[in-house]
């Protein structure tokens, strides 16, 4: 894929707040049927499996593993499920159809109640909505946490290389399938498809349960995006600090001291992905800090923390 850039797309490059849960939605669907990254979500996989819901089976038969996949259901910029479901029902008919017939044109098999879908029975369409939520409560949200820090993680390293570099940096470190070529961004891809930006800018989305080639819509006329894998430990290594460690430090301390270990972040953010207040948060790191468990920097108006190696070495002996 060719993703054409001007000056003006260079000054509109977006990396996405946080991990958006339909993408997530939807390449965890891929992961819970497909071998790849077997290191990495495994564990997570296993346990899935037997947890889909039947609406969550009724979903799987609008997506195919492997493929095209309607653009509709990952609409842009949902904050939360309940965002990004209301706005798969407030889908415009006609763009459904659109999607329906493409997802058939590609020699899919489409189920009866996708056809129905797409011809506009709002039933099937609050049908495929329960079955959105049903499948995210079951199978994404309980490790939503640890998608969100490994997201945060990477997201923040797009930030620095934005930071340091500006765009060029940024796109010439993206991604080991993304080759920066300027003013063309070239991606391995199933493929060959042209992206004219034309001037819109390209939002970046990093994906935690995205594996391989990065992904974007079908759809040319969509807000443009590109969503690609990150690099990730072991899924079950972004954790719960162990009995140990919550003796030494303290549940609350040691969920801290776990956390900037996995995301390099700020006090606010890591207020919000710890589940206190930001004044707590900053207690805790002052602590931290003076302990020498932690190290933390100005950049701009906000401190970024970082583990330091006797913070490694004290969450790797407990």
């Amino acid at each position: 894929m060719k993703v054409h850039f001007t000056d003006a797309d260079l000054a509109k490059i977006t990396i996405a707040e946080d991990a958006d849960p339909m993408w997530e939605l939807l390449m965890s669907s891929y992961r819970i049927r497909r071998p790849e990254g077997e290191p990495f979500y495994g564990r997570w996989r296993r346990g899935s499996r037997s947890a889909v819901p039947q609406s969550g089976r009724l979903l799987m038969s609008a997506v195919p593993p492997y493929g095209y996949c309607p653009d509709f259901l990952t609409p842009a910029g949902a904050r939360t499920i309940g965002d990004g479901v209301s706005a798969v029902l407030e889908t415009p008919a006609p763009v459904l159809a659109a999607d329906v017939a493409e997802l058939a044109a590609q020699g899919t098999h489409v189920p009866a109640w996708l056809r129905r879908v797409g011809d506009g029975e709002s039933g099937e369409l609050r049908r495929l909505g329960a079955a959105l939520h049903d499948y995210y409560r079951q199978c994404v949200a309980p490790d939503w946490a640890t998608v969100r820090r490994a997201v945060a993680r990477d997201r923040h390293r797009l930030q620095a290389n934005l930071d340091r570099g500006g765009p060029q940096l940024l796109l010439s470190t993206l991604h080991p399938e993304v080759t920066w070529s300027p003013p063309v961004l070239r991606v391995r891809f199933p493929v060959d498809q042209e992206l004219h930006l034309g001037g819109r800018g390209l939002r970046l989305i990093p994906a935690f349960f995205a594996h391989g080639m990065p992904t974007t819509y079908k759809d040319p006329l969509l807000p443009p995006a590109l969503v690609y894998s990150i690099s990730h430990p072991r899924f079950d290594s972004d954790a719960e600090p162990g009995p140990s460690l919550a003796a030494l430090l303290g549940q609350t301390r040691a969920r801290v001291l776990v956390t900037i270990a996995t995301t390099r972040c700020n006090t606010s953010e890591l207020a919000e992905l710890t589940g206190i207040s930001p004044a707590t948060a900053s207690q805790h790191a002052s602590v931290l800090r003076a302990s020498g468990l932690i190290s933390s920097n100005r950049s701009g108006k906000s401190q970024i923390h970082e583990i330091t190696p006797l913070g490694l070495g004290i969450i790797r002996a407990s």
